[in-house]
C-alpha cells in the first residue's frame, strides 16, 4: 500500500518562507486574456519570476528595458514538456504580445523582454467591425448628448481593470506603475540583499571558503542565500515549533562567525538526513540553533576531559576505609 505524506498547515506567515511562481489573476479575469492557455499563463508567470534575476544581473538594454535568458531546454526541464509543447506555448505568448524575442545568432540564446500584463486602452488595438463602424456613423451628435449616462454593457467590454472587484488580488485602480518604479523597488530591495550578503561574508570569514576550503563554498553560498532571503523577506520563522520574530532571528543571525558555519558543516556532513523535504526550513534551523548546540558541545568535551583526567590512585584506600567502618 502507498504511503500517504502528511503535510502540516501553515501557522502565521510561514507561507513567506518559501519561493513561490506567481501568476496575475488578471491573466484569468481579462476578457483579452481568455483565449490564452492555462499553459500559457503558467509559463508567463515562471517567466516573469526570472525577471527578479535579470534585475539583480542588471541585465538591462540600452534602454533601460529589462531582458531575460531563459532557453527551451530550460522550459522542458522545469515544466516536464516536451520541446514541440514548450516552442509552441512559448509562441503563444509572444503572438498574444506579453513576450518579445531578440535574436542574437552564432548559437547565443534569444534575449527576453517579458511585457507588462497590465495595458491602457490607449496601447490597446482595437479591430472596428463593419457593422459597429456603420451603426457609429449614424449615430449624431445630439443622440450622444442625449444618451443616458449609465455606460451600457457594449461600451464597458473594453475596460481592463474592474474597479467594482474590491477582492482583485492584482491592482485596483486604473493608473498602472511604471516599469521604471517597480525597477526601483526591486533594485532597492536587490541593493539591500547585496549588503546583508557582505555583511554575512564579512562575519562568517568567506574568504577561507573562497581560497581553502573550496570544496565547501557552495554549501556556504546557499546558507547565504537562505539567510539573505529570511532577513528580507520572512516577518517571523518557525524553529522546534516556536515561532521567532525577524528582530530576535535577525541579531542571531548577523551573530554568526565561522565557528558556526563550520558547525553546520559537520552536522550536514555527518549526521543530516537523505530524506530532508524542505532544505531551506532545515538550514535555518541548524544555523539558529548553531551557538547553543556549539556550547552545549563544549559543556560536554570538558565534562569527558574531567574525566579523563581524573585522579583515581586514591580510590583504593577509600573503599578499604569504607569497608572496614
Amino acid at each position: 500500500m502507498k504511503e500517504i505524506v502528511k503535510f502540516e498547515y501553515y501557522y502565521g506567515n510561514e507561507a513567506e518562507q518559501y519561493s513561490f511562481f506567481r501568476i496575475p489573476k488578471t491573466l484569468f479575469t481579462d476578457l483579452n486574456f481568455k483565449k490564452l492557455s492555462v499553459e500559457a499563463k503558467i509559463l508567463y508567470g515562471i517567466l516573469l519570476d526570472r525577471m527578479s534575476l535579470s534585475i539583480k544581473n542588471k541585465w538591462l538594454d540600452e534602454e533601460n528595458k529589462v531582458y531575460i535568458i531563459y532557453t527551451i531546454e530550460e522550459i522542458m526541464e522545469v515544466l516536464n514538456w516536451g520541446r514541440n509543447k514548450s516552442v509552441k506555448v512559448m509562441k503563444e505568448i509572444e503572438e498574444i504580445g506579453l513576450l518579445e524575442k531578440k535574436r542574437l545568432g552564432l548559437g547565443k540564446p534569444n534575449l527576453l523582454y517579458v511585457k507588462n500584463f497590465i495595458y491602457t486602452e490607449n496601447n490597446k488595438t482595437t479591430e472596428v467591425s463593419k457593422a459597429n463602424l456603420k451603426k457609429f456613423k449614424k449615430q449624431t451628435s445630439g443622440s450622444l448628448e442625449n444618451k443616458p449616462q449609465e455606460v451600457s454593457k457594449e461600451d464597458s467590454n473594453n475596460t481592463n481593470i474592474n474597479n467594482t472587484e474590491t477582492n482583485n488580488t492584482d491592482f485596483n485602480n486604473t493608473t498602472p506603475i511604471s516599469p521604471l518604479e517597480k525597477l526601483g523597488e526591486k533594485s532597492k530591495k536587490t541593493l539591500e540583499e547585496e549588503e546583508l550578503k557582505e555583511t554575512i561574508k564579512k562575519n562568517i570569514s568567506y574568504e577561507t571558503f573562497e581560497k581553502v576550503r573550496i570544496e565547501e563554498k557552495k554549501q556556504v553560498d546557499v546558507m547565504i542565500n537562505v539567510l539573505v532571503k529570511a532577513l528580507t523577506s520572512f516577518t517571523n520563522i518557525k524553529i522546534g515549533g516556536r515561532h521567532i520574530s525577524n528582530e530576535n532571528f535577525k541579531e542571531k543571525f548577523l551573530s554568526l562567525n565561522y565557528k558556526h558555519i563550520d558547525y553546520v558543516l559537520k552536522y550536514l556532513r555527518e549526521n543530516a538526513p537523505k530524506d530532508i523535504r524542505n532544505i531551506n526550513a532545515y538550514l535555518l534551523t541548524l544555523l539558529y540553533n548553531a551557538d547553543e548546540n556549539i556550547r552545549n558541545i563544549e559543556v560536554i568535551k570538558r565534562e569527558d576531559q574531567k574525566r579523563e583526567n581524573y585522579d583515581y590512585s586514591n580510590d583504593e584506600d577509600i573503599w578499604r576505609e569504607f569497608l572496614n567502618t
